[in-house]
């Protein structure tokens, strides 16, 4: 995490110390580098500018999944970002953090009645179709209200991309996309619709994609569809190509953003469209981390656990993936090497962050973090266990501010109701 660095033998994000945070704020939290999310927007807006003329520049639209706070949202519009959404709930987000609706684009494989009519109504920039059944149903909600919807076809190429077999996207055994078939199927019902303006193609094959010749099969099978379209006649005039841009959360070989550029020049930019770009955990990702504390150092017959006071329902990664985190202490970085299975407090023997770790001796009490924590960390959290979940902080400079308060035990059950009958 490049927002993490060591200041007098004290772990800080930024010019923050962790152990200031963690007494005025407590743990476990969040905690996010503004600084690291504009250095890596940055990192990729100067890669495409390197290779792809300026009158052909990408749309970044930020994945909103990967960290949908408000803040962070904010922060990334104010930096040039548009927004792909996967929601309704992720739209009224957008719009409320400031988007302009002509840069936002919507994805998901189930859109409702009532997403598909939030989407119309906001008039947003592109719905990015799944399936004819969808395309279907937006024309006929569209016609309904009077409205018209750009439109694009997400093509399933057949390519496999990510770094986790449940976060590759881009199989012919996937839930996502259509076939090329089905394109042309597409294209051929949508000119006969009143509601749709089928505009073009979308493609995103997964995430954590390291290697940049796996984006070259999934972008040659776009162009010779967009060829083939052009070629029966069709409009082709704007393609969203996805995201995937990997992190580093132990010693992976990042994606060479600048071979990545080359091959977005070389393929896609002669197609002569509007180009969209999807980047999710790529900007977030490494930005944040959660601070935890050690409630116990408990020796088992045959292992050594840390038991501290984040939890799988804190981040769920590690259960849900075997995800590997960066594990570091706060402070005492010089202590004689212990080996440890960093374990939450949740009744779950999947709740269990790291086994077999080596770290620096550690405390009852005793700080650390879980680095790379910024992208499907907090937005996956739960209450399982009636936990309330963390807060999130933004780090800027010397300064911080909670930008979503610690969640308490009221707060989740206020939400409750016991019917009447039940009431004694």
């Amino acid at each position: 995490m490049t927002g993490l660095n060591e200041k007098n033998g004290v772990l800080h994000v930024d010019d923050v110390s962790l152990t200031r945070i963690a007494d005025e704020a407590g743990t476990p939290a969040y905690i996010y580098s503004a600084a690291h999310i504009k250095s890596q927007y940055q990192r990729l807006s100067d890669a495409l500018k390197k290779a792809i003329p300026a009158d052909r520049q990408p749309l970044l639209c930020y994945a909103c999944k990967a960290n949908s706070n408000l803040a962070v949202l904010a922060l990334l519009r104010s930096l040039g970002c548009g927004l792909e959404i996967v929601s309704q709930g992720e739209l009224q987000r957008g719009l409320s953090a400031g988007f302009d609706p002509n840069v936002i684009v919507s994805t998901g494989v189930g859109k409702s009645d009532s997403e598909i009519r939030a989407l119309l109504g906001a008039n947003i920039h592109q719905i990015n179709v799944e399936s004819l059944p969808e395309l279907e149903r937006i024309n006929d909600i569209a016609t309904e209200i009077g409205a018209s919807a750009d439109v694009v076809l997400r093509l399933n190429p057949n390519v496999s991309g990510g770094g986790h077999h449940k976060i590759s996207t881009g199989r012919e055994h996937d839930k996502f996309g259509i076939s090329e078939d089905k394109v042309f199927e597409g294209y051929a019902m949508a000119e006969e619709m009143e509601g749709v303006n089928i505009v073009g193609l979308s493609i995103h094959i997964g995430s954590q994609v390291f290697t940049v010749e796996s984006f070259e099969p999934a972008f040659k099978k776009l162009a010779s569809v967009v060829e083939a379209l052009r070629n029966d006649g069709y409009e082709v005039s704007r393609l969203d190509i996805g995201g995937g841009f990997p992190i580093q959360y132990d010693n992976e070989n990042l994606l060479d953003l600048d071979a990545y550029a080359k091959w977005v020049n070389e393929i896609i930019v002669p197609l002569d469209t509007e180009i969209i770009m999807e980047p999710g955990r790529y900007l977030v990702g490494n930005a944040g981390a959660l601070l935890s504390r050690v409630e116990y150092v408990k020796e088992g017959t045959s292992r050594k656990f840390l038991v501290i006071d984040a939890a799988m329902n804190d981040l769920l990664r590690p259960a849900l993936y075997d995800a590997y985190h960066g594990i570091e202490p706060v402070q005492n970085r010089d202590a004689g090497v212990q080996t440890y299975d960093i374990v939450g407090p949740i009744c779950e023997t999947g709740d269990t962050f790291s086994q077999d770790r080596e770290l620096p001796s550690m405390s009852q009490g005793d700080l650390l973090v879980l680095k790379s924590a910024g992208a499907y960390g907090y937005c996956m959290a739960s209450n399982y266990n009636t936990r309330g979940r963390p807060p999130e902080i933004l780090v800027s400079g010397d300064s911080y501010e909670v930008i979503r308060p610690r969640e308490s035990v009221e707060d989740i059950l206020e939400k409750e109701t016991i019917p009447g009958w039940l009431r004694t």
